[in-house]
């Protein structure tokens, strides 16, 4: 059966309690598109955004806005000092999030009998689509030890359960992870509960689990993640090469040009583009990107 929430409330979820359990920077959701909140081809009307520019938007009753081009500096510049202020980013974390099935019976056609045999009793279950596990297996293999990449799904079955783990923060608790790497070649991945084992399909394999936080927590002490750039670069040169990478896919690149192309004439405020260009990364694949630091 479906699960009755929405992936997107996972996500919400999920990000939240995250970002209390460790230290991470969330450019994307925190930073575009809350702090700063507009769209290039529209007036900005986010009050927020004034604030931050010390634009006196109070004493206009009706103030109408202005072109992002006409303070695209000062967002460039805004952008830099708000980044210096955490401490030195480490690694790219990418999540692919996956709302699954709840199977609670054994399935009538054959070729999904395997699943419920194994289990024999309810379980979840998520598709994995090959142009989004060829996408990642890409950025996996070529970006080595820069970034974590992971498939997140709850194991969770309905909106109440959903709920009642937020409230307790225990989201994460109750998800499974899955290495992208371990799901190559498949095209289905099964759990019955968070800590288990998966199985992924169609050919059975099974698949340990890891413990997100701790996983994270042990690469840094192992030194896993060496980063000598400033923050600043950081982001830039990652937003560089994952928009080369995702331009040559033979299924994602034509709309992720088209995306960002209304962008071009900010290309010269690196740090403003880049943080465009991966919001458009996000849009166009459902992958959220963050930043451990």
């Amino acid at each position: 059966m479906k699960t009755d929430f929405e992936e997107k409330t996972y996500e919400s979820y999920f990000n939240s309690e995250l970002s209390q359990k460790s230290k991470f920077y969330f450019p994307i959701g925190q930073v575009q598109e809350g702090l700063l909140g507009f769209d290039c081809s529209a007036y900005t009307h986010n009050r927020a955004l004034w604030k931050l520019l010390g634009n006196p938007f109070f004493i206009f009753n009706h103030f109408q806005g202005c072109e992002l081009s006409d303070f695209v500096q000062i967002i460039e510049n805004n952008l830099e000092n708000y980044i210096n202020n955490f401490p030195k980013m480490k690694c790219n974390l990418l999540f692919q999030y996956k709302k699954p099935e709840y199977i609670i019976r054994a399935p009538t056609r054959s070729r999904n009998k395997n699943e419920w045999n194994y289990w024999k009793k309810p379980y979840f279950r998520y598709d994995i689509y090959l142009k989004q596990q060829k996408l990642l297996m890409k950025i996996y293999n070529n970006f080595s030890n820069e970034v974590f990449v992971t498939y997140a799904s709850p194991a969770l079955s309905n909106m109440h359960e959903l709920v009642q783990a937020h409230l307790k923060k225990e989201i994460i608790s109750n998800s499974n992870f899955s290495k992208v790497p371990d799901l190559e070649g498949h095209h289905r991945n099964t759990y019955a509960k968070a800590g288990n084992v998966s199985i992924a399909c169609s050919e059975p394999s099974y698949i340990k689990n890891i413990d997100l936080i701790e996983t994270l927590n042990q690469l840094e002490q192992d030194n896993h993640f060496n980063n000598n750039k400033s923050n600043k670069e950081f982001i830039i040169d990652f937003g560089k090469l994952l928009e080369s990478l995702v331009l040559e896919d033979s299924f994602y690149g034509d709309m992720f040009h088209s995306l960002n192309e209304k962008y071009n004439e900010y290309r010269n405020y690196d740090l403003l583009y880049y943080h465009l260009v991966l919001q458009n990364f996000k849009h166009l694949t459902g992958i959220q990107w963050l930043v451990k630091v």
